[in-house]
């Protein structure tokens, strides 16, 4: 009897977190161009470039930005993320180029800019603000 209840919570627990896709775009070519899907409430997308590989991604919670988002360039390379909750800024937001250096970074709390940091292609800091 044990058994059947640890299955019936297993099963259960899995079908509570399953997804549900809302919509999907494609490219002239058939490739996937963009999906929208539904998980635990939170509404998640993702948007890819021609060739295949992820734009950028992220998240809405009752409408509002909610969670990490990301952008990345046609090679695979993260360009920006960024954390939001409930609709306002917070944490660290980093930027980096196209050969993956950081370039900046936002410091946000309680959804407000505190801190901004500025670097050089080789990655030394060349400027620093606190607002």
């Amino acid at each position: 009897m044990r058994t059947i209840l640890l299955l019936l919570a297993l099963v259960s627990g899995t079908w509570a977190s399953a997804q549900t896709l809302l919509s999907q775009e494609h490219w002239p070519d058939g490739t996937l161009k963009s999906t929208r899907y539904e998980e635990a409430g939170r509404i998640h997308f993702i948007t890819y470039y021609e060739n295949g590989r992820v734009h950028e991604m992220g998240g809405f919670l009752h409408g509002r930005r909610d969670g990490v988002w990301k952008q990345y360039s046609d090679t695979g390379v993260l360009l920006a993320q960024a954390r939001f909750s409930k609709g306002e800024r917070q944490g660290t937001w980093e930027f980096r180029s196209h050969t993956n250096v950081v370039l900046g970074r936002l410091g946000h709390s309680e959804g407000e800019l505190r801190t901004g940091e500025r670097y050089d292609e080789q990655g030394g800091l060349v400027a620093m603000r606190t607002y």
